[in-house]
């Protein structure tokens, strides 16, 4: 409940720029910080999406970059096949906001093929139209997101607080 309110409050503070919005996505970073850190496993890739939405309002865009692939990796490590597809569609969005369309198509693909192993063939079909609006009719080659990252801490969270 909490990480939903999350993403969909930064998401009506970028578009409206109404910070009562911004105010109630930072509350669910924070609550979400937390559960983290009682239970990493289960919350920190949510932690680490709630911040790079964050962190998106706030134009820090190499933080969020950093934090949108750190999600997408603690949500594979951990196997959330759902927010793994979730934090890429979300990356890919986020690149197409910031000119950057040619480098979101690896998330956009990514996302629709984690949609797709998840069961939710809507969504992987909505995200296909998206793709094809966007790119044209493209076929999945190499996950160019299967790269190494440097494991992200407890002390990198707090490094990453955001006012």
């Amino acid at each position: 409940h909490m990480f939903y309110w999350g993403l969909i409050s930064f998401w009506v503070a970028r578009k409206t720029g109404d910070v009562i919005w911004y105010d109630r996505g930072k509350e669910a970073v924070q609550k979400m910080r937390s559960y983290a850190n009682f239970s990493s496993w289960n919350f920190l890739n949510k932690s680490l999406l709630l911040q790079a939405e964050q962190c998106f309002y706030l134009k820090e865009y190499e933080s969020a970059k950093r934090c949108y692939d750190d999600a997408i990796s603690f949500a594979k490590d951990y196997r959330f096949v759902h927010e793994e597809a979730l934090a890429c569609e979300l990356a890919g969005y986020f690149l197409v906001e910031r000119g950057e369309r040619t480098s979101s198509l690896p998330y956009f693909l990514r996302a629709q093929r984690k949609y797709r192993e998840w069961g939710a063939s809507a969504k992987e079909e909505s995200l296909k139209t998206y793709i094809e609006e966007w790119f044209g009719e493209i076929t999945e080659g190499e996950d160019v997101l299967e790269r190494p990252r440097r494991a992200t801490t407890d002390l990198d969270l707090r490094k990453r607080r955001v006012s």
